[in-house]
């Protein structure tokens, strides 16, 4: 008689494994892998765990390949004040900033797959909405790793958070954006985006666009010879949108900066969403 009850105990432990009763920190660590193939947020999640400290790696859908979001540290939460975190942690929340957006992504298990939320707003007054993106994501085949992305890190949401990474894939837009950790990114997606070339403006300028990846540089000028106003851009894809920065250069008499959100309309033209610092510019054509 005296053997039922280690017996018992073993069960009940094994019962309480499978249906997630012993919560651990454990649970969240692997690279995992949205089970849904075509969608237009984040596509990938790397966690790695030591003792109650985990760190989230994220990856958002960009175009041509993937926008890595970087890796932040996130925060285990228990379901009590005395909760061990180590042995008892059942959820963790990652925040992905860029310097458009913030997302916060509340990672939980689900079985043996993770139901990922992400919250997303936007900090670059473009009149966006913040809004609530979730996710589904499954372990990674054994011997798969996470893709390699060829995007570039946003600042998060450069996709990333807000880009993905820190927006409608991110932080914000894919890193934390528009593809930064997000949803479904407005409009339609060019299926290859390809940018780089000389582009007019109705702002009577000429700008000089190179793309590499998700990432976008510019620089504008009034005039070749003796600009009345020259700038300079950095920019992250995300979906069919650019997150971007700029600032006016000394080659001009005016020294301003601010933000830009230009939707893709094709690989020859370009609308400007959202304006600040008194940028002038709206429409561009090459």
């Amino acid at each position: 008689m005296r053997l039922i009850y280690p017996c018992l105990a073993a069960v009940l432990l094994l019962l309480l494994t499978a249906t997630g009763g012993l919560a651990s920190m454990n649970q969240f660590a692997g690279s995992w892998t949205n089970v849904d193939a075509n969608t237009r947020g984040i596509t990938n999640l790397d966690i790695s765990v030591m003792g109650s400290n985990a760190k989230v790696h994220a990856w958002g859908k960009c175009h041509p390949t993937d926008c890595d979001w970087g890796a932040v540290q996130a925060q285990a939460f228990g379901p009590g004040v005395s909760s061990d975190l180590i042995s008892g942690a059942d959820t963790l929340i990652a925040v992905f900033k860029t310097s458009f957006s913030e997302t916060t992504l509340v990672i939980k298990p689900a079985s043996n797959r993770l139901k990922v939320d992400s919250y997303d707003r936007f900090l670059d007054n473009s009149g966006r909405a913040n809004y609530l993106a979730s996710y589904t994501f499954q372990k990674a085949a054994a011997g798969g790793a996470t893709p390699v992305p060829g995007g570039e890190t946003p600042g998060p949401g450069e996709s990333g958070p807000g880009a993905t990474g820190p927006g409608e894939t991110g932080p914000g837009d894919t890193g934390p954006g528009s593809m930064g950790p997000g949803g479904t990114t407005p409009g339609g997606t060019p299926a290859l985006i390809d940018l780089t070339g000389v582009w007019q403006c109705d702002d009577g300028g000429i700008y000089y666009v190179r793309q590499l990846g998700a990432t976008v540089w510019w620089y504008g000028e009034r005039d070749p010879n003796t600009p009345s106003w020259s700038n300079v851009m950095r920019g992250i894809i995300s979906g069919d949108m650019i997150n971007a920065e700029w600032s006016d250069v000394p080659k001009g008499s005016v020294m301003q900066n601010g933000n830009l959100v230009l939707q893709i309309v094709s690989n020859n033209e370009l609308v400007a969403v959202s304006k600040t610092g008194g940028f002038a510019g709206s429409h561009w054509t090459r």
